[in-house]
């Protein structure tokens, strides 16, 4: 009765989430606005790319600057053709749907010891709220990552075509998740065939990226330019450029605008990261369990993308349920896990810039906690000579034939 009531009290809290939405087209779904703006400055021969036409196309000095190709303005082309509340209400209407199917396919696939209320709280409220800042602020994640797990469903029934192609269609919008189709590499999985159809599905995304430019090649530096230019707040932007970022607008810290000097910590930052992971990445691929390497995958994603919006930490929420809840029975583990919980929330009350800085990088430091646990105690199990289902007691994630 109590987890229902539990699982029941996070359905009404997304349906208010959705409601609120669905009533202020205004005071949400920015970056929707941007997308609907962008799509229309386009049609008529004007660079979506130009900041300064989206503010005077929509009449709204706030409007955020377009960072995507033009290959994905070709899904907002029928909306942009919609009153401005109609299409911001059919979008909600899109993303609601993807949402639901995105929490199906992660309970039946991924998630299937996990209770609901347990999906349906962490998708609301991990990584400071990712899904539902996803979901306020109108951002393609939800969609990109309905593809990307589809992908991973069908990876691990070794249907590596269709992986390829959900892959490709995640990446269009923002084309970092392509990495991705490295896991064609790991030991269960390599094959000639399956290099052939990474280097296809990078060849696509490539043709799907660079192929619309061909009409209007000025445009190309301006997306680049577009790209390379964001420098979103660390608040928005918890990551290792948000952090660098970040401590080099502090009056301590500005040595680290320098370029070389930046660029020389986020190679040390690379090099820790590598040294930290090694042992559980190479256990991973020995392993044998094509579920635990995506696991590994996303989380090696998540640490080392050099910028991750908020909303994009959503990308963690199953393999950190999947890797993290078997490990709850282990008493160190809770402890730690209790006094994290118990202190986080303190962070921000720190003196000076310290505790909004902390405040703002939480997401990241927890990325990193989880991920330091999960070395941790792989590390001791292996001193141990333990068998992985000793470590963690699941047989898809740690296959005793490793």
């Amino acid at each position: 009765m109590t987890k229902r009531l539990a699982a029941a009290l996070f359905v009404l809290c997304w349906l208010w989430v959705f409601a609120s939405a669905w009533r202020e087209p205004r005071a949400y779904q920015f970056d929707f606005k941007t997308y609907y703006i962008a799509s229309q400055v386009a049609s008529v021969g004007q660079s979506p790319y130009n900041v300064h036409n989206l503010r005077a196309a929509g009449g709204n000095p706030h409007i955020l600057p377009f960072c995507y190709p033009l290959a994905t303005l070709s899904l907002f082309q029928p909306l942009s053709q919609l009153d401005y509340p109609v299409a911001h209400r059919v979008w909600l209407g899109i993303k609601a749907a993807a949402l639901a199917l995105l929490f199906l396919l992660w309970r039946r696939r991924f998630l299937t010891p996990i209770d609901w209320w347990v999906l349906l709280g962490a998708s609301l409220l991990a990584f400071q709220a990712a899904v539902m800042w996803d979901v306020k602020v109108g951002n393609i994640t939800v969609l990109e990552q309905l593809c990307l797990w589809t992908g991973f469903a069908f990876l691990l029934m070794k249907r590596t075509t269709m992986f390829v192609f959900f892959t490709v269609l995640a990446s269009i919008a923002k084309l970092v998740p392509i990495a991705f189709l490295i896991l064609l590499f790991i030991p269960a999985l390599r094959s000639r065939g399956n290099t052939i159809r990474a280097v296809a599905g990078v060849a696509a995304l490539a043709v799907i990226t660079v192929l619309p430019f061909a009409s209007a090649p000025h445009l190309w530096p301006q997306y680049i330019h577009a790209v390379v230019s964001q420098h979103p707040p660390l608040q928005a932007n918890p990551s290792v450029i948000g952090v660098l970022d970040e401590l080099a607008r502090l009056p301590d810290t500005q040595f680290l605008a320098v370029p070389w000097i930046k660029w020389t910590m986020l190679a040390a930052y690379y090099a820790l990261l590598f040294l930290v992971s090694r042992r559980l990445v190479a256990r991973s691929l020995a392993s044998g369990s094509v579920e635990r390497c995506i696991y590994v995958a996303v989380f090696l994603y998540a640490l080392a993308a050099p910028r991750l919006i908020i909303y994009s930490y959503a990308i963690v929420i199953v393999p950190a349920l999947a890797m993290l809840l078997p490990l709850a029975g282990n008493q160190r583990v809770g402890v730690y896990a209790l006094l994290a919980a118990m202190c986080l929330g303190g962070l921000p009350i720190l003196p000076t810039a310290a505790g909004k800085f902390i405040s703002d990088v939480s997401p990241w430091l927890l990325l990193w906690g989880i991920w330091l646990t999960l070395t941790v105690l792989d590390r001791a199990a292996e001193r141990a000579e333990a068998t992985p289902t000793e470590l963690v007691p699941n047989a898809r994630l740690y296959p005793t034939h490793s």
